[in-house]
């Protein structure tokens, strides 16, 4: 359960890189995160048929309105506050959500976002390298990451997902 918390979270935070034409400049600054966001697009490398109306996409916001309200807000004190979805499938295969508001503290330093999220009294980190743009957030999770992100995924419509692209949009 912990892991289907955590990695829509870090999802929704892999979103953060730097873009610079110099890769060998330092940059340190969670200024450049300050802000709210909220998902624009979750895009699977395979079209899938969430909703079983037996029409597929590879963009997971039009099988189901389960991801519209992921957001997060970067504060200029380094905390954070994220909406996530945990999705995952009952016997039927039909698609099950619910939401969660996460918190915790961020650092971002050479394109690289980490954060540190409560959960059930306890924390935990993860680091990811995001792309930040002046009006979006971007990322990419694959492999074990979208199989921890649709929890029960083996045999489920979203069984097929590989790789996630994850675009926030500033606003």
């Amino acid at each position: 359960m912990m892991k289907n918390i955590i990695l829509p979270l870090i999802a929704a935070m892999f979103i953060f890189t730097s873009c610079t034409d110099d890769t060998n400049q330092t940059t340190n600054s969670n200024a450049a995160l300050v802000g709210n966001y909220v998902l624009s697009t979750l895009t699977g490398d395979v079209a899938v048929d969430l909703d079983q109306d037996m029409t597929s996409d590879m963009e997971l916001t039009s099988e189901t309105n389960c991801f519209d309200n992921m957001a997060i807000s970067f504060n200029a004190d380094g905390t954070f506050t994220s909406t996530v979805a945990e999705v995952s499938f009952d016997a039927s295969n039909n698609l099950l959500c619910t939401t969660n508001v996460e918190t915790g503290t961020y650092s971002y330093a050479n394109g690289t976002l980490t954060v540190t999220i409560n959960i059930n009294g306890g924390t935990a980190t993860e680091s990811q390298q995001v792309l930040l743009t002046p009006t979006s957030l971007s990322f990419n999770v694959d492999d074990n990451d979208v199989a921890q992100y649709f929890s029960g995924a083996a045999g489920t419509p979203a069984s097929g997902i590989t790789s996630l692209d994850f675009v926030y949009t500033k606003i």
